[in-house]
């Protein structure tokens, strides 16, 4: 599928026009419509619980561009860098690479330091607290807390999910607006790429789940390493003069409604 960017619109749109090819009943049903979209939006703000109070007429934005201000990780986020630290960090790994239970508190190496680490604006025993009702860790008798899982599962609980959904989409929107307003065959173009099939038989679609989950996780773990080893590293010393950059890689499967 080719896409075409805003540019090359804009340069077509001098040039005459050709008369609009047909299109058959099956295609036109496939096509996607802003109308469409809004109301998924709308349905989905809905099942979260969200306030639809922000969506407002297109002649009420103002001419003056908002200043960007800077967005620290969403709880979900954290709690996900925390995990993926755990499982990574050689300090809290042992020989095999298996992360290791630790203390809530301790002098080298704490949950209290990892929370910290990963989210500074959230009270360790509250990221504790979250990821014990996720299931993502537990805590034995003598106090020691030990990983269950490498990621963690937001739609268990209303309130993250409904955080993950946002950081989501606005991150979403964001690669496609990026790659909107450059040239398709810039550098600066952020990854954003789609396997695409109409006719997908449906009863393959179980073993089809099973497989990219099992691949899909894998990458997601290389993406996941090769991040924490350039990212900046946790240090005393005086800020650097570099410039750092949140970034998130993502995977996602969908399915036309009409397939159960």
């Amino acid at each position: 599928m080719r896409l075409t960017n805003s540019k090359q619109i804009k340069k077509q749109n001098g040039r005459k026009k050709k008369p609009a090819p047909m299109i058959n009943q099956e295609s036109r049903s496939q096509i996607v419509c802003s109308d469409d979209v809004v109301n998924e939006l709308l349905n989905l703000f809905d099942a979260l619980g969200l306030e639809q109070r922000h969506f407002f007429n297109r002649n009420q934005r103002t001419a003056e561009p908002k200043i960007a201000k800077a967005r620290g990780p969403h709880p979900a986020t954290a709690l996900a860098n925390l995990m993926s630290v755990w499982n990574q960090d050689p300090e809290y790994v042992d020989r095999l690479g298996n992360p290791i239970p630790i203390r809530f508190r301790g002098v080298k190496r704490s949950f209290t330091s990892l929370a910290r680490r990963c989210a500074h604006n959230t009270h360790p025993s509250k990221m504790l607290i979250d990821l014990k009702r996720l299931k993502a860790v537990r805590i034995d008798r003598s106090g020691l807390i030990h990983p269950q899982s490498r990621s963690i599962s937001v739609f268990d609980d209303k309130k993250l999910a409904a955080q993950h959904t946002l950081a989501t989409l606005h991150g979403f929107i964001g690669t496609l607006r990026h790659n909107l307003d450059g040239q398709s065959t810039n550098s600066n173009q952020l990854f954003h790429r789609i396997a695409w099939n109409h006719k997908f038989d449906a009863r393959n679609l179980p073993r089809f789940k099973i497989w990219l989950k099992n691949h899909g996780q894998h990458f997601l773990e290389l993406a996941d390493n090769w991040m924490i080893r350039n990212s900046a590293k946790e240090t005393h010393a005086r800020p650097s003069s570099r410039k750092y950059v949140q970034v998130t890689v993502g995977m996602y499967l969908a399915k036309d409604s009409n397939l159960k």
